[in-house]
C-alpha cells in the first residue's frame, strides 16, 4: 500500500509518498515541498499571519489531490513547533475543511523521538553515543543516543525562524552576540544532564544542517564514514566566522546555498557552531533521514511488527518518568512499591472498572509521580504535582496522556474533584470517569505503603459482588499501619465505584 507523510514545519511544508509492502520494505515514489513560512512572526506574536495560513492551506490542498492520484490508504500529517506555539484549533479545522486532512500536533519531545526513530533505522551506530540534532524553524530537537538506548532527550526553543524573528529586523543585520548568549542561555539548564554522557560524534538532520554541508562540500574537501558526509567542527567554525561578515547581499551568492533559505541560513550556521561547540563535539555526520522517515518507521512498527515498537515505547516512557522522578528527588522506593501495588489492585478489579491496558500504563505513571509535589512543599503536594507534571515533558506520551497523569496524581489523596477545579471540568465524561477511577485506585496503592517500609508483598481479592470488595494483604512485617490508612482512604473508591471496600490481613 501507499502511505503519505506530511511534515507542516515552521519554515516548510513537506509531502513523502511511500510503497510499503507485505514485509514492512519501503520505497520512496514521490517527495515535494513549498515554503509557507507558517513560523513567520508566530515567536513574537503568538499568532498565525494570514498571508502565511492562506499559502499553508493552497499547498496543503494541492498535496491533498496529489495523496488521492497515488491512493495512498494512510496520511500520516504532523505539526510541529510554529503550531505547539499558537492556538492551532481554527487553523487545523480550515485545513480539515479545505483539504480532508487532519494534522495533528506532536510536542518537541515526540518529535524528537520520530527523529531518532529516522536516523536508527538507517545508520550504523556501532555501539558509539551519539549527539543527534535536528535544526528546524521553529526548535531544534536533541538528544545523546545509541543503538540500544535514549540517554537523554529534549526540544530546544531554537530555530532559524525563531532566531531570525529575535534577532535581526529588516533595518539591522543579525546581532549575532545577542543570538549566541540567547544560544547559551537556552542550552545551559541541560548542561550537566548531557555532559555527564560520553559523546563520541555528533549527528545532524534536518534541511538546515543538509544545506550547510552543501555549502560546506564546496569550500572543503570533507570526510565521510560509511558513505555518510561528515562535517568537521574546524570547518564549521569558519564558516560561522566568515557568514557572521556577509551582508545579505553576499550570503545569497553563497555557492551551495538553497536560495529559499538565503534570508536564516546564517542563523543555522551559527546555533549548529554554537551547540556543538558548546558540547565539544569535534565533528558530526549528516543524514539525510530525520523526522518523516522516523514517522515512517514509527507507523510500520506499529502496524508490521508491534513487539518491536512497544518495546521501545517502554524504553522512552521508562527513561521520561525515571527523569522526572529525579528531577523532582522522588522516594524511589515508595514510589515504585505504589506502582506495583497499583498495577496488582488494577488486575484484581479489572471487572469493576473496566478499563484498558493503556490505562493501565497511566495508572502506572501516576502512581511513580504521584508525590513530585513534595519538592515544593508537603501539606499540599497533590496540587503541586499537577503543576510540576503538567509543566514537564514525559518522553513516551502525548499531551493528553500527561494532563490525564497530572490529574490522577491530583486527586491521590484528600477531596473529591469540585466544579471549581477546571482542569478536571475541561475533561469528556468519559475521561473524567477515568480520572476518578484510576485515582481511586492509587489513594489504596498509596495506602498501602503508607509506613513507607515495602511491608506489602502480595495482595488478593477475596470478594466482589455487586455491592461489596474485600480485598487481603500479606506481608513479612507488621501491616497494622497499612490497615488504618487503607480504612482512612476508602471512603473516595467507595464513593467512584458504588461498593463497600474492606481491606484484611490473611
Amino acid at each position: 500500500m501507499n502511505i503519505a507523510i506530511i511534515d507542516v514545519g515552521s519554515n516548510n511544508i513537506k509531502l513523502e509518498i511511500h510503497s510499503i509492502d507485505m514485509r514492512g520494505r519501503t520505497e520512496l515514489l514521490y517527495y515535494d515541498k513549498m515554503q509557507a513560512r507558517l513560523g513567520h512572526s508566530v515567536f513574537l506574536s503568538q499568532k498565525l499571519d494570514e498571508e502565511n495560513i492562506k499559502n499553508a492551506v493552497e499547498g496543503l490542498r494541492h498535496f491533498a489531490n496529489t495523496i488521492k492520484k497515488f491512493h495512498c490508504k494512510i496520511t500520516l500529517a504532523y505539526g510541529t513547533a510554529a503550531l505547539r506555539e499558537v492556538n492551532a484549533e481554527e487553523f487545523l479545522r480550515l485545513v480539515q475543511k479545505e483539504t480532508s486532512l487532519q494534522i495533528k500536533v506532536i510536542t518537541g519531545i515526540e518529535e524528537a523521538r520520530m527523529v531518532y526513530y529516522g536516523v536508527l533505522a538507517h545508520t550504523p551506530f556501532n555501539g558509539r553515543n551519539f549527539f543527534l540534532n535536528d535544526i528546524g524553524g521553529g526548535s531544534t530537537e536533541v538528544s545523546i543516543a545509541n543503538e540500544k538506548d535514549i540517554l537523554f532527550m529534549e526540544s530546544l526553543r531554537l530555530g532559524t525562524v525563531r532566531l531570525k524573528e529575535l534577532f535581526t529586523t529588516d533595518e539591522n543585520p543579525p546581532n549575532y552576540e545577542m543570538m549566541e548568549n540567547y544560544i547559551k542561555k537556552v542550552i545551559h539548564p541541560y548542561l550537566n544532564d548531557i555532559i555527564k554522557y560520553k559523546i563520541d560524534m555528533g549527528l545532524s538532520t534536518g534541511g538546515t544542517a543538509k544545506n550547510i554541508l552543501d555549502i560546506l562540500a564546496a569550500r572543503f574537501k570533507l570526510p565521510e564514514e560509511n558513505g555518510i558526509p561528515v562535517i568537521p567542527t574546524a570547518n564549521l567554525e569558519k564558516l560561522a566566522i566568515e557568514i557572521k561578515q556577509m551582508t545579505p547581499r553576499e550570503i545569497a551568492k553563497i555557492k551551495g546555498l538553497d536560495i529559499t533559505r538565503a534570508d536564516i541560513i546564517a542563523h543555522g550556521v551559527v546555533l549548529l557552531h554554537n551547540i556543538v561547540r558548546i558540547l565539544d563535539v569535534d565533528a558530526s555526520l549528516v543524514s539525510a533521514r530525520g523526522f518523516r522517515d522516523g514517522a515512517l518507521a514509527d507507523f510500520i512498527y506499529r502496524k508490521k511488527n508491534k513487539h518491536i515498537y512497544l518495546e521501545r515505547q517502554k524504553m522512552f516512557r521508562s527513561k521520561g518518568l525515571e527523569e522526572i522522578m529525579h528531577k523532582y528527588n522522588v522516594n524511589e522506593i515508595h514510589a515504585r512499591q505504589c506502582a506495583d501495588l497499583s498495577l496488582k489492585l488494577f488486575d484484581l478489579l479489572k471487572d469493576t472498572h473496566n478499563l484498558s491496558s493503556a490505562h493501565a500504563e497511566i495508572l502506572y505513571a501516576a502512581s511513580l509521580l504521584h508525590d513530585v509535589g513534595i519538592f515544593i512543599d508537603y501539606s499540599q503536594h497533590h496540587k503541586h504535582s499537577f503543576y510540576l507534571i503538567y509543566n514537564s515533558v514525559i518522553m513516551g506520551f502525548s499531551e493528553k496522556d500527561k494532563f490525564i497523569i497530572a490529574l490522577v496524581t491530583r486527586y491521590h489523596r484528600k477531596g473529591l474533584p469540585k466544579p471549581s477545579h477546571l482542569e478536571y471540568m475541561s475533561l469528556s465524561q468519559e475521561d473524567k470517569d477515568i480520572v476518578l477511577k484510576l485515582s481511586a485506585i492509587l489513594r489504596i496503592a498509596d495506602a498501602l505503603d503508607n509506613s513507607y517500609s515495602y511491608a506489602v508483598k502480595r495482595v488478593e481479592l477475596l470478594e466482589s459482588t455487586s455491592k461489596k470488595i474485600t480485598l487481603g494483604i500479606a506481608g513479612k512485617s507488621d501491616l497494622t499501619l497499612e490497615l488504618w490508612s487503607a480504612e482512612r482512604k476508602k471512603e473516595y473508591f467507595e464513593k467512584v465505584f458504588q461498593k463497600r471496600l474492606s481491606v484484611q490481613i490473611l
